[in-house]
Formats: C-alpha cells, sequence, structure tokens
C-alpha cells in the first residue's frame, strides 16, 4: 500500500473493528506472533461490542476472549482520542497481563500502523501521547474505579474479584453519563460462590432487568473443541471433575448450577434447596438464626461442631424440627467470636426455647470444653456415649458412616434446610478419594451438626402404644 492508501485503511478502522482485526496478531509467552483466527463467536462478541453498551459474559476458558477484550481495548485508544479504557482484574499481577496484551497486539501491528508515541507506558497503565488515550489496569479493591473517568470500563474475570459489588457501583455510574461509554463484564464461574453477585448480576441480565445484555460461550464454541475433547477432560479430572464443571461448561444451566458431579449430595436437590433458602431469617445477637419459632406438636434434636478458636474455624449449633417422616433446621448458632463458655451459654439458652432437645455434642478438642460447660449449667437432655462421656467423638471412621447417613437423607428430602450458609456448605461438600470433605472455603462447620441431626432423628420422640376404637371406645 501507498501512503495514501495506509491513511485511508486508518481512517477506516475507526469505523470498523473488522477493518483492524486484519492486521492483528496475537503472541503468547515464548511463541511466535501469530495471526489472529477469528472464530464464530469472536465475530459474533465484536459485533455485540459495537451493538450494546452494557454486556455480562459467562464464559468457558481459553476460547480467546481475554484477548478480544485487549484487541478492542487497543482499537479504542488507538482510533478514539481522549479515550481512556478502564481493566479491573482479580489481582496485580491478573491485571498486569490483561493490560500487557494490548501491548504486545500493538507492538505486533505492520511498523506503518505504529503511529503514535508509547506514553505512558508502565505495568499499569498503556497509552499514546499523540492523541492522549490510554489503558490503566487496577486490581479489585474497595477503591477500584472511584474517581476514575473511562469511557470503556472492562470487568476481567469477575465472579472472582473480592470487591466486584462495589466496583461495579463505582463503574456503572462512571458509564451511566454518555451513550457513547460503555461497561463489560466477563468470567468463568467460581463454583464456590453459587450467590455471588456477578452470577445473581447475569441472572437479572438475562430477565430484562438490569439494562445488561447476557451472554453466554460454552466449550465447544471453538471450532476445534469436540466430544472428544470434553471427554478428555473429563478423564484428566476424574479426581477433581468440578474442574471440567466450571471451567468448560457445556449451557449456561450447567455454569450457575451448584457443584453436582462430584457432589455429596444430588445437584437437584441442591438447586431445589437453594431456590427455596430463607432469605432473610430473624437474626439476633449477630449469631444466632432464628427460621422458624418454637411450635406445638413439633418435636426437636440438635447439634453441635466446635471451632478451633475464637476468629478461626466458626462453631456452629443447629437445632432442626421434626414433624412426621420429615425434619427441617428452625435455628442456628454460627460464629467464631464467642469463647467456649458464652457458645455453650448461647446454646443452653436457645435450645431451652426449642424444649430442651436431644443435643450431641462432638467432644473431639475443645468440643470438650463445651461439653463439660452444658453439664455445669445443667442441660437435661445431653447426647453421652457410655454412662460417663458427655458428646460424641466423631472420630474419621465414623464421619465418613455419618455422612454417608446424611446424604441419603437430604437427597430423599427428609431433612431439609433452608439457611442459606449451610445450603452452600452442603453444595461444596465433595467425596474426595471416597472421604467426605469440605472444599474450598469453608470447613463444613455447619454441616456436622446435621451429621449429628440425621444419626439420631429416631431416637427422639415418645412411642405411642398401638390401640384400636370401636364405636369411640378403646377395646386395646
Amino acid at each position: 500500500m501507498n501512503k495514501s492508501e495506509k491513511e485511508n485503511t486508518i481512517i477506516e478502522m475507526g469505523n470498523d473493528i473488522f477493518a483492524f482485526l486484519k492486521f492483528v496478531k496475537i503472541q503468547e509467552p515464548g511463541h511466535l506472533a501469530l495471526p489472529y483466527i477469528l472464530w464464530p463467536h469472536l465475530i459474533d462478541f465484536y459485533n455485540i461490542l459495537e451493538k450494546y453498551k452494557l454486556i455480562d459474559l459467562i464464559k468457558a476458558k481459553q476460547i480467546g476472549i481475554s484477548w478480544a477484550l485487549a484487541i478492542y481495548a487497543l482499537w479504542k485508544i488507538y482510533t478514539l482520542p481522549g479515550w481512556n479504557v478502564l481493566e479491573i482484574s482479580k489481582g496485580q499481577s491478573e491485571s498486569i497481563q490483561l493490560l500487557d496484551k494490548s501491548r504486545i497486539i500493538y507492538l505486533n501491528l505492520p511498523e506503518w500502523m505504529q503511529v503514535y508515541t508509547l506514553e505512558p507506558n508502565s505495568a499499569e497503565k498503556f497509552g499514546f501521547k499523540e492523541n492522549s488515550s490510554r489503558i490503566t489496569a487496577l486490581s479489585s479493591t474497595e477503591t477500584a474505579g472511584i474517581g476514575e473517568t473511562a469511557g470503556t470500563v472492562i470487568h476481567d474475570e469477575s465472579d472472582f474479584h473480592d470487591c466486584y459489588e462495589v466496583n461495579l457501583s463505582h463503574t456503572r455510574a462512571t458509564v451511566a453519563d454518555s451513550a457513547e461509554r460503555q461497561l463489560i463484564s466477563v468470567s468463568t464461574v467460581d463454583k464456590t460462590k453459587p450467590d455471588s453477585y456477578f452470577k445473581t448480576h447475569w441472572k437479572a441480565a438475562e430477565n430484562g432487568e438490569n439494562g445488561f445484555k447476557s451472554l453466554f460461550y460454552g466449550y465447544d464454541v471453538r471450532p476445534d473443541r469436540g466430544e472428544g475433547f470434553y471427554a478428555q477432560l473429563v478423564k484428566e479430572n476424574k479426581d477433581t471433575p468440578w474442574v471440567v464443571e466450571a471451567n468448560y461448561p457445556r449451557t449456561v444451566k450447567e455454569a450457575l448450577s451448584p457443584m453436582s458431579a462430584q457432589s455429596c449430595f444430588d445437584g437437584d436437590v441442591m438447586e431445589q434447596l437453594w431456590d427455596n433458602r430463607m432469605e432473610q431469617p430473624e437474626v439476633k445477637q449477630n449469631h444466632i438464626y432464628i427460621l422458624c419459632p418454637r411450635s406445638v406438636g413439633t418435636q426437636y434434636i440438635a447439634g453441635i461442631d466446635v471451632g478451633e478458636g475464637v476468629g478461626l474455624d466458626y462453631s456452629c449449633l443447629t437445632i432442626a424440627g421434626v414433624r412426621g417422616l420429615t425434619a427441617e433446621v428452625v435455628a442456628a448458632i454460627y460464629t467464631n467470636t464467642l469463647g467456649t463458655d458464652s457458645f455453650a451459654f448461647d446454646c443452653d439458652k436457645l435450645c431451652h426455647e426449642y424444649d430442651a432437645p436431644l443435643l450431641i455434642v462432638d467432644n473431639i478438642g475443645v468440643g470438650r470444653a463445651v461439653c463439660d460447660k452444658l453439664e455445669s449449667l445443667g442441660y437435661p437432655n445431653l447426647y453421652f456415649e457410655h454412662e460417663k462421656k458427655v458428646g460424641y467423638s466423631l472420630t474419621r471412621p465414623k464421619k465418613r458412616e455419618l455422612a454417608v447417613k446424611l446424604v441419603e437423607k437430604i437427597n430423599d428430602g427428609s431433612l431439609a434446610t433452608r439457611w442459606s450458609p449451610q445450603i452452600k456448605e452442603l453444595m461444596e461438600y465433595q467425596w474426595i478419594n471416597g472421604y467426605p470433605e469440605p472444599t474450598s472455603r469453608t470447613h463444613g462447620d455447619t454441616i456436622i451438626p446435621l451429621m449429628f441431626i440425621s444419626e439420631f432423628l429416631e431416637e427422639i420422640g415418645i412411642a405411642e402404644p398401638a390401640s384400636m376404637y370401636v364405636a369411640g371406645k378403646k377395646i386395646w
């Protein structure tokens, strides 16, 4: 091309990103720069970027979206004078990596297109001196986005941001005042957070409730991915199947569903529990949760798991009400701020509000101190493992046995809970090498009491002797 043709081409790029894409090369670390291949879903993505101001995208891993965002950010600052792009990522290293992709793309453009002086040109900022446009990369902190002026805002891997809800409130305001400004939020899913703000926001977008365009690109949008690719992933992750479910979802339902493939509990049951959760139970003293007050005719049973200490694991009391053949959690204490004596005192008090039910306490470790305190308080219905030992010794073999019984009762609906923290921990309880284990950030603190309740459900209640009435008279 001669000089005039090159100038006209650059002008054309300002109105058409696909004219810009013809000259793009991408370069992974340690590899040569390669021509940019436009897979069908990438063509769709660029068209949507041109059409919609607000976008929420759930995606599979390694389908080219990060490179597409980097190209889009570069195209914006390349063609629009004074345009600022703000990129917010999970952490500092992630934000630097995304910005660096734009830098790599620019440095691999034909020489005749590299018309600008790079200024700024640091790990956190990249831009052009002559047209005063730049990209700024930030990590997700409480203050990220405050005071920033940007024409384009990109939240990358939003479901893993510690401060996504706060950040989005700031950046949404940034783009609100101008029709030309744009906000794009993309992420794979974090299966350990079924109620994350990102997922909630995406669902609202899908329902047309927040003005965002909802998108989903699954694992198979790449032409080189078929059933064989997926089968190999499943084989490679047979001990960690949640990796496939989270990173390579086949449908948006699979992406948004609780972890099921490896879960101790049935995925459909978990979804039903989550849909029926109580959003705002009554809360007392910041750690006592009342889902249902005491009811005449209901019998109760309770279990306690004691955490390792103040500020560490949580201690949890769970009380379940039993009517007929079903039981449901009615109240709980959940705290890591109380000492053992204070925790035992609150447990004693709450249990008395529910007719002082049979109370099973894990007596291993610090649980012994809670057992002793409950005895000194005169709690009338403590479980004794044997005549002189209060509490239940939850050894590793016993835990597996109790977990199997709990799974059966949860899955068949004979034991249920509407308490959100407990449902989340049920979702995250997995079989690891044949043993039940909590995964990710939870320690299963709310699950152990459910195991005790499940194990001893049949021991509560008063057995009525059989009888027969004829014409209103008892005959035996």
